[in-house]
């Protein structure tokens, strides 16, 4: 082929913003969308492309092995676990991230979870449709200002999170994260244990990734730990949470409630536990999915295809 081939992976109503397959248009790419793993690995000019890039489409040993010229994997996002990292570094294909692209959309997303937690509006709106004005005198909300959230996991998302709780609601923040040594941000204080903000936090929020060693962070006996008002705030990943053990902590009024955006299973069961959880706001993991995040995600991550292509080395290489 003359032409670099790019294949663009998206899986079910997945899309990706035109900026980023113009930018590899533009440099003379043919740019293909296969529907799905197994076209690419039944079609000459998909499983021979010298490019992936992907959203939430699983990239398996398999196909990474079947593509005879894959030079790159680009997600378009920050996490990788669809993507076999191992079995890509084996190859000597980089696989790259864009973790610049979308923290500040996911970051004003765990704020509306917050606001929307801590003054019953999901609650509100639901009973007012139904002629339930009288809910106002039921659902009694709590003021942000002078409380403690909880940030575990203080990367990108984690310090912009922080920083508008505390400019923006007069929060106090108090942070765990063992791979941060110093933090020189005013109303912050770090903790030595995830226990202290378990027991002291009014609000917590996970910015962690998933890896087998995290799965249930949020278990039973964590959330025993927590004040029976306090609510949890997962935009992270799925999986971090006992999802069974959350519903049943919540109906039993140990802990006030929680705001999710991710789930262990993506989609979620439609019987799930945590339908019938009042105090439960879910969304489809839909934290980054604005229309400046989709397209700093595209153009970042065609950008990551670009240089590799071009012999230069990624800037944001994960394996």
């Amino acid at each position: 082929m003359n032409k670099k081939h790019i294949s663009v992976l998206l899986e079910g109503h997945e899309n990706i913003a035109d900026e980023g397959v113009n930018l590899l248009k533009a440099k003379g790419y043919k740019v293909f969308f296969p529907k799905s793993a197994q076209h690419i690995l039944s079609d000459s000019d998909y499983y021979l492309s010298d490019a992936l890039l992907v959203r939430g489409a699983v990239i398996d040993k398999n196909l990474i092995k079947n593509m005879k010229n894959l030079n790159v994997i680009a997600r378009c996002g920050v996490g990788v676990d669809n993507i076999d990292t191992k079995a890509a570094r084996e190859k000597g294909v980089p696989v790259c991230n864009v973790p610049e692209a979308n923290f500040i959309s996911v970051a004003e997303h765990v704020l509306g979870l917050l606001v929307s937690l801590s003054h019953h509006i999901v609650n509100g709106d639901r009973y007012i449709r139904t002629g339930r004005f009288d809910v106002r005198h039921h659902y009694i909300g709590t003021d942000l200002s002078g409380k403690i959230i909880g940030i575990i996991g203080f990367g990108r998302i984690g310090q912009l999170v922080a920083e508008k709780c505390i400019y923006g609601f007069d929060m106090n923040v108090l942070v765990y994260d063992p791979y941060v040594k110093e933090i020189d941000m005013a109303n912050v204080q770090k903790t030595e244990t995830a226990d202290e903000i378990f027991k002291k936090a009014d609000f917590i929020t996970l910015h962690l990734p998933y890896t087998n060693e995290l799965h249930h962070f949020i278990n039973r006996n964590v959330l025993k730990k927590m004040k029976q008002t306090a609510y949890i705030i997962n935009c992270a990943r799925g999986g971090l949470i006992d999802e069974i053990a959350l519903a049943e902590e919540i109906k039993k009024g140990n802990i006030g409630g929680a705001g999710l955006d991710v789930f262990q299973n993506e989609p979620p069961e439609e019987n799930h536990p945590l339908w019938d959880v009042e105090n439960i706001i879910a969304t489809p993991h839909m934290g980054a999915s604005t229309n400046e995040s989709l397209e700093r995600m595209a153009t970042g991550a065609a950008k990551e295809v670009i240089r590799v292509l071009e012999g230069d080395s990624p800037i944001h290489l994960v394996n």
